[in-house]
């Protein structure tokens, strides 16, 4: 079970700094930044629950590669399970925000647990971000977390093999969401494909590759990010 949520499947060098990204890491983040054609806009990522944040690598490494800095954001246990641990994530974003001046703009994001935890923090906080993308999640799903006034830009992605937050779920809590939501259908993708993992229990088979899924969801967030750029 545990080698599902390993991440695998890319080459070693997405990790490593090269003439274009410096690569780091530490026990809260790892960060891809930009050497060059650096923008005012940054991008902070939260993994899924008890994903190893490094299956979200080849995405941000692209973003990066496209001058974007990307922070992915470890979980606390994996999945900060506790309020108090997920309290603490928040807390640790505002440092992260506060301690990179040279960004302008922030780009809060996460896939499944991560963008939930997202979702939650951009309706405490919706001041602090220029845009929220969540990636294969339901939320939000309760009244107190409603966005749909909240004058963020918001871009959901969804798979339509998700087994995980089906395409029926995400429709159902459309309501919390903005009336101008970018939303961003993967046909034949599903949950686990949203990162380089292995294939989560109860979720569905995906009809397209992995590769695929991936280059239109970066494709989707990099669009999004290139606006805020502007």
């Amino acid at each position: 079970m545990a080698y599902s949520y390993q991440s695998h499947g890319f080459s070693k060098s997405v990790l490593q700094s090269d003439s274009l990204v410096t690569v780091s890491e530490n026990g809260a983040n790892i960060n891809f930044i930009p050497i060059e054609n650096k923008r005012i806009t940054g991008f902070i990522f939260y993994p899924g629950g008890m994903v190893d944040p490094k299956a979200y690598a080849p995405m941000a490494r692209r973003l990066a590669e496209s001058g974007f800095a990307v922070y992915i954001v470890k979980l606390p246990l994996g999945s900060a399970p506790l309020s108090g641990q997920e309290t603490d994530v928040m807390d640790y974003t505002r440092q992260l925000m506060d301690t990179n001046r040279t960004i302008q703009r922030w780009v809060l994001g996460g896939h499944s647990r991560g963008a939930a935890i997202a979702s939650r923090f951009a309706s405490y906080n919706n001041d602090l971000f220029s845009g929220l993308i969540l990636i294969g999640t339901s939320h939000p799903k309760e009244n107190k977390y409603d966005l749909s006034n909240s004058g963020l830009l918001v871009m959901k992605i969804y798979a339509t093999r998700d087994g995980l937050a089906s395409v029926s779920e995400i429709e159902k809590t459309s309501k919390f969401l903005p009336n101008d939501t970018i939303w961003i259908e993967i046909d034949g993708g599903n949950h686990s494909q949203f990162g380089y993992f292995g294939t989560l229990l109860g979720d569905g088979r995906a009809e397209i590759s992995r590769e695929e899924q991936q280059k239109m969801t970066i494709s989707a967030i990099l669009s999004m990010l290139n606006d805020i750029d502007k």
